[in-house]
């Protein structure tokens, strides 16, 4: 099959390359050897997050969408080339005015984002030409950005809401990772996992259970904070609980299920949900006893998690497989294309899987008050075990991006019979 090197998937790797070279900072600073660069740990954050992941899932969605529906509609190039060049102009701006302290140049970077989003959406509804539910999760998905964006405009011009500046960082957090992404990785899972692992999904009447539960858990999370709501913020906590606990039922029964032996991507699927369920038990604490925990380190500990112990381990299980699925030239086909490339790319490692899952428990360590004696040692090793599984990441992305085969031994049914499963 002829490849063609799809332009957000590259711009993503090169992201997540620079993010690695940040964390060789990070880990440079904390061992001594240089001075503290400027917002360092932000931008280490965002090479992740815009850049990486929202890269990945502005060239991914429109052929999910596809996928969902079964029937892929016509997708313009022209627009696809417009979005990519608006967001890779407006992107950089963000970086540089975090870097330089410019709150004018963040905030026009930020809003040109904010355009390339508003085309993707338009991208996305026009794609989704039928009624099947997941379509809801990718349709619902790109608000949540939206929301997130929003905050973060907030924040760079100093308009907060009733939460101030803190209410709306979590705003800013929890729209774009517990809403945005989760909803697209949640609907991607339901999608793809039984086509991967050649079984029925396990529970196709919990699909309903977690995409409400997602949906109206995020959108507490989100409006909480930002509205200096505990209450509402603790009840969206439950109601997003009680989703992503459906989501792993099928998750896990699906994967019980099939006669295929679980491999190291599932097992960095389920790594990314442990961290991100695991601020769950502390949010309690934080929200109404701040002076008896250590408020202010668990949050970091927390958006690390959130960054390097799921956003990352989710690229790990699945970008190098789709960097070989995501064939324009065959979109219709694009469930095929993925069994085909999870057969053609090699697996993670089980040494990727363990370094970055104890990296990040490391991290979390060292916001523990009994451990404060050991914390800079933790950091600097949780960033060490991190660096290593980013580093044979990237070398299978940029594998797959630049040459690897979309071929493989398994043949996949019809897609309409495979998206009757869910």
């Amino acid at each position: 099959m002829q490849m063609r090197k799809d332009p957000f998937l590259l711009v993503a790797g090169l992201y997540l390359t620079v993010g690695l070279l940040a964390v060789g900072g990070r880990l440079a600073f904390e061992a001594g050897l240089i001075e503290s660069l400027p917002r360092l740990r932000w931008l280490t954050i965002h090479f992740v997050t815009i850049g990486g992941m929202t890269q990945a899932l502005f060239g991914l969605l429109p052929s999910l969408v596809g996928a969902a529906d079964g029937s892929r509609a016509d997708i313009n190039e022209g627009s696809r080339w417009l979005q990519w060049l608006v967001l890779n102009a407006s992107y950089p701006l963000v970086l540089i005015g975090m870097a330089a302290g410019s709150t004018i140049t963040a905030v026009v970077g930020a809003t040109g984002v904010l355009v390339a989003l508003a085309l993707l959406a338009v991208t996305v509804y026009r794609t989704s030409a039928g009624g099947h539910e997941l379509l809801r999760y990718y349709r619902i998905a790109p608000w949540f950005l939206v929301a997130g964006l929003l905050a973060a405009l907030g924040m760079l011009s100093n308009v907060h809401g009733p939460g101030g500046y803190f209410g709306s960082i979590e705003a800013h957090v929890h729209a774009n990772v517990w809403g945005f992404l989760a909803l697209v990785v949640a609907a991607t899972l339901l999608l793809v996992l039984p086509v991967l692992l050649e079984t029925d999904l396990r529970y196709p009447h919990l699909v309903p259970v977690t995409f409400w539960g997602l949906t109206l858990g995020a959108g507490g999370l989100v409006a909480g904070p930002w509205l200096a709501r505990h209450a509402l913020t603790m009840l969206g906590l439950v109601v997003y609980v009680g989703g992503t606990v459906a989501l792993l039922a099928n998750v896990v029964g699906t994967c019980r299920a099939s006669d295929r032996s679980p491999n190291s991507r599932v097992a960095l699927v389920l790594g990314a949900y442990l961290w991100l369920v695991f601020p769950v038990p502390w949010a309690p604490f934080v929200l109404l006893l701040p002076d008896v925990v250590p408020a202010g380190a668990i949050e970091v500990a927390a958006i690390d998690g959130l960054v390097f112990g799921w956003m990352l381990q989710l690229a790990m299980a699945f970008l190098p497989v789709a960097a070989v699925a995501l064939d324009r030239t065959d979109g219709d086909r694009f469930l095929e294309n993925v069994v085909a490339a999870a057969d053609a790319v090699p697996r993670p490692s089980w040494l990727q899987v363990g370094s970055v899952n104890v990296g990040v428990l490391a991290l979390w360590l060292s916001a523990l008050p009994p451990l404060e004696g050991v914390g800079d040692a933790l950091t600097l090793g949780g960033y060490a075990l991190i660096a290593v599984a980013w580093t044979l990441f990237a070398a299978s992305l940029w594998w797959s991006i630049a040459d690897a085969p979309a071929s493989g031994t398994r043949h996949v049914e019809d897609v309409d019979v495979v998206r009757e499963r869910t």
